[in-house]
């Protein structure tokens, strides 16, 4: 079945719509991002950045037994290696403070926009809680994301699509909209550097508002930007998003990416990052090795990667061991490229500085389209993007975002998983060691898949079932590889090693 969504006019701002009427109007993205013209940018250096793996993070793969965790980790000392956890830089308030060059310059800019009223809405002003329960879901109440973002304006049964020119795309923007180029440095830069009026030499990668915020200081950023790419990734396309996660000094400034079919709205290549002062609940998850059937390396050229376990959507964390950024952004950006090339959607959660990434295939999208989503999830409007997959709940309704309990969170996000089987062989082939695989040479076309062993939860489903469940298959976790002892919604506990350690 193919998914469409009924196209609508391009939307316009007043500034576009007055260069639509003047063609000398200089005051969209593509004329002042152009070579030769000026911008403000950051340039940061790319060998610092191999110490964010001893930054201050968020303490990962703990447990879901104790809700107010994360506790943070210290600030490392780069020469010693040793934490230091009495280095908080953040206020009580919910804001952050500047703990970094790059959080300083991104912040004081985001507040600017704030104040010349670029945004469509006061997100400071949305409702926020975390929903009672062992899982620590985040839920905001976000009525004006709802009523006054974007639409899409292209069909999303395909994940890859050529760019289209004529409808929304960030060289549209506003040049107001714009913070900053980020740009990368040469090996000899010790430290990142400012320069308020930098000359352009070629397409620059550019941090925009998004003027439909999430959350505090939510950024775009948009790499190659009048180079016109499309919503695709690619190894070195990953680069620029990694390096912005590492540039940032506070652990809660996580960067985000969605394919089309995972609920990107542009088709016009962009990550999305913000500060959330609360875990996601991704994060604070469990991860073991995936079954040895499905990938034999433990580590593979410095980076791990492992499934996500006692999570409602089955993802992999590639986690940055001693690798390089290159390195991290090969391998993954090679697992992402072949997911599109099977036409699955699939988002992407970058955090801790760039040491760890989240790679989650759904096919919410797909059940959309087949009727397939439960009556009383679909009525929640919910679109489960990045930071929603992720356990950050954007409701629409102030309804919902009252009602909301775990146990419907839950219920919601175990919709956009692949099945068992399913998210098995897709990983066996997306990081398979070949560089192209057998018999997909016409995948970019194919029908969307079917997902016949896909489990949902009932409505009498509980986490609590499940969180019993999550804690025997920790249990269990050094059964016989050939013997499962995870239920339907968790990873099969057929991995050789079990949990794996934390930071």
């Amino acid at each position: 079945m193919s998914l469409t969504i009924k196209k609508i006019p391009t939307v316009l701002s007043i500034h576009q719509m007055d260069e639509e009427e003047d063609p000398k109007f200089a005051g969209a993205v593509r004329r002042c991002c152009r070579a030769g013209k000026k911008l403000p940018t950051l340039t940061f250096a790319p060998e610092s950045a191999r110490d964010s793996r001893l930054m201050k993070k968020v303490r990962s793969f703990g447990s879901f037994d104790d809700l107010r965790v994360p506790d943070i980790d210290g600030y490392s000392n780069e020469e010693t290696g040793s934490y230091n956890s009495d280095s908080d830089s953040f206020s009580g308030g919910g804001y952050v403070q500047d703990v970094s060059p790059f959080d300083r310059i991104l912040l004081a800019a985001w507040e600017d926009r704030f104040a010349a009223g670029l945004f469509r809405y006061d997100v400071t002003a949305c409702k926020t809680k975390v929903v009672p329960g062992g899982y620590g879901f985040v839920a905001q109440f976000n009525e004006g994301r709802a009523t006054k973002k974007r639409p899409t304006e292209f069909a999303v049964d395909e994940v890859v699509q050529a760019f289209d020119g004529g409808k929304f795309n960030f060289t549209k923007a506003d040049k107001a909209e714009i913070l900053f180029a980020f740009e990368r440095g040469d090996r000899a830069m010790k430290s990142s550097a400012y320069n308020s009026a930098k000359t352009i030499e070629s397409s620059p990668n550019v941090m925009l508002i998004n003027v439909s915020p999430i959350e505090y200081g939510h950024v775009l950023l948009c790499p190659r930007v009048t180079d016109c790419l499309p919503q695709r990734i690619s190894p070195e396309l990953l680069l620029p998003p990694l390096y912005m996660a590492a540039e940032s000094r506070n652990p809660y400034f996580r960067v985000g990416y969605n394919s089309l079919g995972a609920y990107a709205t542009i088709n016009h290549l962009h990550f999305q990052a913000y500060y959330l002062m609360e875990a996601f609940p991704i994060e604070r998850a469990q991860t073991t090795r995936l079954p040895q059937r499905v990938y034999k390396k433990r580590h593979r050229h410095g980076v791990a990667v492992n499934q996500v376990t006692g999570y409602p959507v089955r993802c992999l964390c590639f986690e940055r061991k001693d690798a390089t950024f290159e390195a991290l952004a090969d391998l993954l950006g090679n697992a992402c490229e072949r997911l599109q090339e099977r036409n699955i959607p699939f988002n992407l959660l970058i955090a801790d500085h760039g040491a760890r990434v989240f790679l989650i295939p759904q096919v919410f999208s797909h059940r959309v389209a087949k009727g397939e989503i439960p009556e009383d999830v679909a009525a929640t409007g919910v679109n489960p993007a990045v930071f929603e997959i992720s356990g950050h709940l954007l409701y629409k309704q102030q309804d919902d975002y009252d009602a909301c309990t775990q146990d419907a969170a839950f219920k919601m996000l175990a919709c956009a998983s692949l099945g068992e089987e399913e998210f098995y062989e897709t990983c066996s082939h997306i990081l398979a060691e070949t560089e192209s695989a057998k018999g997909l040479s016409d995948a970019m076309h194919a029908a969307v898949p079917e997902h016949t062993n896909a489990v949902v939860p009932d409505s009498n489903a509980t986490t609590e079932a499940i969180e019993i469940a999550a804690r025997k298959h920790r249990d269990t976790a050094d059964a016989d590889p050939g013997s499962p002892t995870s239920p339907p919604l968790l990873s099969d506990g057929d991995s050789a090693d079990g949990v794996v350690p934390g930071h």
